[in-house]
């Protein structure tokens, strides 16, 4: 697949998720965007998000691409698995409310048919500590309340998490 350089001149602007207004998009952002672009043999980070709001999975693919990774999302549990199948991702965040089954069951499936699974991070709106102690008991390595994190938060801490997922451990909330 062959990819084609444009040249940007530091006239251009562009809006990033993170920021409130648009900013330069000079060398420096382009010099980024390239070699996230063409990034030789390294594949990007592959994000698995299992959520069924659009809204929601849409403001956090654009914060993740924006930041390079590579996303893939799913609406359902069985969407989920058959792309954890397919496509191996790096890193799971999931929803507990989903229209076929909760989140619990999807990690306690993952668990059963996919022993070794990637890290799995619950992005969920219930905060009650016996869901948290739940969701841990069941393997995940950080257990997260929506309405407490911003699509940047939890982008920047993808590859602790991972780090974490192949050390078997947990995160601290």
């Amino acid at each position: 697949m062959g990819s084609t350089l444009v040249d940007l001149t530091p006239a251009s602007m562009l809006w990033f998720p993170g920021h409130t207004r648009f900013l330069p998009f000079g060398p420096t952002e382009s010099g980024i965007l390239a070699r996230q672009h063409l990034a030789g043999g390294s594949s990007p980070t592959h994000v698995l998000m299992i959520e069924d709001d659009p809204a929601i999975a849409d403001m956090y693919r654009v914060q993740l691409e924006h930041d390079g990774y590579r996303v893939t999302i799913a609406t359902t549990a069985e969407l989920g698995f058959a792309t954890v199948a397919d496509s191996t991702p790096d890193i799971v965040l999931l929803d507990l409310l989903l229209p076929d089954r909760s989140g619990f069951e999807v990690l306690d499936s993952l668990n059963q048919r996919f022993p070794n699974h990637p890290p799995v991070v619950i992005l969920s709106n219930y905060g009650e500590p016996s869901m948290i102690d739940r969701g841990r008991s069941l393997g995940a390595v950080e257990y997260l309340v929506k309405s407490r994190v911003t699509p940047a938060d939890i982008s920047g801490q993808i590859p602790t998490w991972i780090e974490l997922g192949r050390r078997g451990g947990q995160g601290e909330s």
